[in-house]
């Protein structure tokens, strides 16, 4: 079956979104190195909590990697990864606003990009490409599932 260039924006988008969350790690563990924070009086604390933001950032970024990848191979797994993951990353963006009540426009703009993913995801088309996938797995050719009866 041709993948649908819809298919290739959700993989592209779910790619990106993981370098994306990889990327902030990265930077955040970097900054734990940094002469600037290693100089602050309370550099401990602050050491800590860039670690602890990495960690929060990065094992979503991971399986977000994972998932594109799951995506790419037409895998119904890499789907529900993907959808799982996004609506978890969207749920801790949309409680971090509302929490702190501090409704900045680049939390705005950060919160709505992780929509468009997750939006893209059950776009018919996307959705059935990956449900279509396990079926045919499950079922094998011509709907058997192999079971005599």
């Amino acid at each position: 079956m041709k993948r649908s260039p819809l298919i290739t924006i959700v993989i592209v988008l779910q790619f990106l979104l993981g370098l994306l969350l990889a990327g902030f790690t990265v930077y955040l563990l970097v900054l734990t190195r940094s002469p600037e924070t290693l100089a602050e009086p309370e550099s401990a604390d602050t050491i800590r909590g860039l670690l602890i933001g990495a960690g929060v950032l990065g094992v979503p970024g991971v399986i977000t990697l994972v998932s594109a990848f799951g995506l790419w191979k037409r895998r119904f797994w890499g789907w529900v990864l993907a959808f799982a993951t996004d609506v978890g990353i969207l749920a801790a963006f949309v409680y971090s606003m509302t929490d702190e009540n501090n409704l900045d426009g680049e939390m705005v703009a950060l919160t709505v990009a992780c929509v468009v993913p997750l939006v893209l995801l059950m776009v018919p088309v996307v959705r059935r490409y990956y449900w279509n996938s396990a079926a045919s797995i499950t079922l094998g050719p011509a709907g058997s599932s192999g079971v005599s009866s």
